[in-house]
């Protein structure tokens, strides 16, 4: 598969794109009101693009269809060869052509016995309305005319045509369009998770039972046949009981009821079988097909009929009526060589081994108490949230797929309780594990904030809750924070009190960015504060899992910061979706050589190991104590001290897997001195992020062009006390200094003059003052201890963007020190 990092810059005029759409087109299942659009414009294996440029994991294949990804170019020179040829003839009649005598040559090869005749549409739902017609036709020309009733099955889903409507066993496709088809009998699904269905009785016992009486009842001379899906798709992936269908297909066998297996979902790999009547050993009278036949590329459908049924239908007058795209020569071609892939790259058993690595990791949230059941055949997964999971009472799954799409970029879809995916066929391993990641992380969150009142906030105000990497606008956060913090209700005991010594209303006077400089510099307060007053008061009464994170303790008593979980989640969903951006890959194990705690350093690296699929190893760094070496002139234990770190960061790379570095620039410097440090580094590990403090330009294009070639080096530039950084502007040439832009609103920056307190030209030097807002924490207006050279900000972002960190050489009156850090 091709990468998207090549792919094309982000679309101009999204906004008109959007306003066109809108007054344009109808969206299935999309109100008219509803103002939001994703324009896709690329996709590359399991990745898409958006108009805007963002970057997304393909979770449900499109719509359960794209087996074997996006951007194929064998299907585009299919179908480009196909139609230099022959684009299209009719295949009414006596005509027809080669790609749809060899497609239906190669269907029945790989369909179960009977199948023996292909009949082509252009998708799935036509295929069920063919097959419906069919049987009803079947029955009529072997004299037994009243043969009309169709037997489908509640939660059903056979697309929305009328007939496919018809049969399709949810009322929402029923209400308002009425009447449907009439002599449609619907009849209870086997659904083992939820016992409540069958009044104690055993799901399949109940189901055939139901099912005799029913045949009974209408009488098995008025019965045309029974249509179902073999797993239940739409419904939430259910797999019914081993004896279901080979039970059933006996009793309609019994009574000259033909059996439809709608395989629209199920066929051409998604189960690990290329239909899933193999894996269910039953044999059916037709089985509709679509979707995987060719994996979305050209709208295309298939029936597989078996021979006695075609020696009825398609006597004296043949088989009357068919579709204008039917056995379509493009479409054909474009079916042949998507099949051709599937068995060249031996996707059905990829099927089988990604999905049950991505079912084994789903599987683990049946602990969360908001997990009924998860349930994965092949690479189908349903994850059925439940209010109540002892009752099988439901639970809303709406909320979902746009939280985890906006936090994480990964696209999965939903029923009305269930969570779905359906990914391409050549999910790798670690797509997977990010799939796993992304609905892990949201469902954990969400069954942590219904054990008490203190996880949730008491109130809801959205907007601070937009993930960092697709923001408000500055103005609608600083609107929302303010109320937030300064409501006697939610905010903190810290600023309440504070607010009270200010000479401004924060609600009514901080509505821009500027406006923050309205407010001191609290920062030297955080020495002493009770952690507890930091946190707002909206978060609860009841305890929670709380970090607290230090900085400073070279200058003066270390200050304080409290640490929420839900700022912990968004900020880590904001590095992994930059890392990602960045090309750094996931499933790799890290190594963080920095101080552990009480700095955030450590636990940050921690959490990315995690997140990003791979494990965890730290080298712990004491700043305070080689800092306190180096101004009291004790150089030689300063120097054992980095050789006691170095020494225990050798063991590590010797004797471990190691692809990401998260370390300081003087610990760069010096694994860089040492020739078999550097040797173990470029042999193993594939990115280096430095960070904590600065870089030369020189020292950058020293260390990335001759010390570290075969290694991506990536910059880091962050604050403890404003709690959350920034990573190096990408693409700078050699001769730039590394630059950095804020995840912005929420974190902004100015770069000022320390005398004046204004803001320098840009290109000019100043000392750097961070800003951090968010619902979890407000710390305005904090004078760092760096200078910078003020750069304008990239495109979409705002505030001012930094270039070539400094240290400050005093900081309120004492010498700034740099030792390992």
């Amino acid at each position: 598969m091709t990468a998207l990092n090549a792919m094309t810059a982000p679309l101009a005029d999204v906004d008109l794109l959007v306003k066109r759409d809108q007054s344009r087109l109808i969206h299935p299942h999309l109100p008219g009101d509803v103002p939001d659009r994703l324009i896709m414009v690329e996709g590359s294996g399991c990745r898409l693009r958006d108009a805007h440029g963002r970057e997304y994991l393909d979770a449900t294949g499109g719509l359960m269809l794209a087996h074997v990804g996006h951007g194929r170019r064998e299907l585009v020179e299919a179908a480009a060869g196909q139609m230099a040829r022959l684009e299209y003839y009719s295949s009414f009649h006596e005509f027809t052509n080669e790609p749809s005598i060899r497609l239906a040559d190669r269907l029945i090869e790989l369909a179960p016995a009977p199948m023996e005749r292909i009949y082509f549409t252009s998708g799935g739902a036509e295929a069920v309305d063919a097959a419906l017609r069919m049987a009803r036709l079947y029955h009529h020309r072997r004299g037994e005319r009243d043969r009309t009733w169709v037997l489908a099955r509640n939660l059903g889903y056979h697309g929305v045509t009328y007939g496919g409507a018809a049969a399709t066993g949810l009322p929402m496709f029923h209400q308002g369009f009425g009447p449907m088809m009439p002599h449609v009998r619907h009849l209870t699904p086997p659904m083992p998770f939820h016992p409540e269905m069958y009044g104690g009785q055993d799901p399949t016992e109940f189901c055939l039972r139901e099912l005799r009486e029913t045949i009974e009842e209408i009488g098995a001379e008025n019965i045309a046949v029974m249509i179902g899906e073999p797993i239940l798709g739409v419904a939430g992936v259910v797999e019914p009981p081993a004896d279901y269908w080979p039970r059933v297909r006996e009793l309609l066998s019994a009574h000259g009821i033909l059996l439809i297996l709608d395989e629209v979902i199920t066929a051409y790999g998604r189960t690990g079988h290329w239909f899933a009547a193999d894996r269910l050993g039953v044999a059916p009278d037709f089985i509709v097909t679509a979707k995987g036949l060719t994996s979305g590329y050209f709208p295309m459908g298939a029936l597989l009929v078996a021979d006695h049924v075609v020696d009825v239908v398609t006597r004296d007058e043949g088989f009357v009526g068919g579709y204008t795209y039917s056995g379509h020569a493009t479409g054909c071609a474009v079916a042949l060589e998507n099949l051709a892939i599937l068995e060249r790259e031996d996707l059905l058993a990829a099927a089988t081994r990604i999905g049950d690595r991505l079912g084994e990791r789903l599987r683990r949230l049946e602990e969360l108490p908001v997990v009924g059941q998860v349930r994965q055949i092949g690479l189908m997964i349903g994850i059925e949230l439940a209010a109540d999971p002892d009752t099988g009472e439901p639970l809303s799954a709406e909320w979902v797929p746009p939280l985890v799409r906006e936090r994480c970029g990964v696209i999965v879809r939903n029923n009305p309780n269930t969570v779905l995916m359906s990914p391409p066929l050549v999910m790798s391993e670690e797509e997977a594990d990010r799939v796993a990641e992304a609905v892990g992380g949201v469902l954990t969150e969400y069954a942590s904030r219904r054990r008490g009142p203190s996880a949730a906030p008491t109130r809801a105000l959205p907007v601070l809750d937009r993930p960092w990497e697709r923001p408000p606008s500055m103005s609608d956060l600083l609107a929302a924070a303010m109320e937030w913090h300064f409501d006697p209700k939610t905010g903190s005991r810290f600023w309440l009190e504070r607010a009270r010594t200010l000479d401004f209303d924060p609600r009514k006077d901080v509505r821009t960015e500027a406006d923050l400089a309205l407010f001191p510099n609290v920062v030297d307060e955080l020495r002493d504060v009770r952690v507890e007053d930091l946190v707002p008061r909206g978060y609860g009464d009841q305890p929670i899992p709380l970090e607290v994170y230090e900085s400073g303790g070279t200058t003066g008593a270390p200050k304080r910061i409290a640490w929420l979980p839900d700022l912990h989640e968004q900020l880590i969903t904001w590095h992994c979706a930059v890392l990602d951006d960045r090309g750094v890959p996931r499933g790799a194990n890290w190594l963080t050589i920095g101080p552990s705690g009480p700095h955030m350093f450590g636990p940050m690296g921690r959490s990315l190991a995690h997140r990003r699929g791979g494990l965890p190893f730290t080298v712990d760094l004491d700043p305070r104590w080689a800092k306190k070496c180096v101004a009291e002139g004790r150089s030689e234990e300063a120097k054992r001290y980095l050789a006691h770190v170095l020494d225990q960061v050798e063991t590590i790379l010797r004797t471990q897997d190691v692809g990401v570095v998260f370390t300081t620039p003087p610990i760069l410097e010096a694994l860089g001195a040492d020739e078999e440090l550097a040797g173990l580094v470029n042999a193993k590990v594939r990115t280096l992020i430095w960070g904590g403090a600065s870089m030369s330009r020189d020292t950058r294009s020293l260390l990335r062009d001759e010390v570290f070639p075969r290694t991506r080096l990536l910059g880091f530039y962050g604050s403890t006390m404003v709690g959350a950084g920034m990573y190096e502007r990408d693409g700078l040439a050699a001769d730039e200094p590394s630059t950095f832009d804020p995840p912005y609103p929420f974190v902004s920056m100015r770069v000022v003059d320390p005398d004046t307190g204004r803001t320098v030209p840009y290109g000019e030097r100043g000392q750097v003052v961070m800003s951090h807002v968010s619902r979890s924490m407000l710390l305005p207006n904090n004078l760092e201890r760096d200078t910078a050279i003020r750069v304008r900000p990239a495109e979409g972002s705002g505030g001012d963007a930094v270039a070539d960190i400094r240290p400050v050489p005093t900081f309120d009156g004492t010498t700034v020190v740099e030792g390992v850090y």
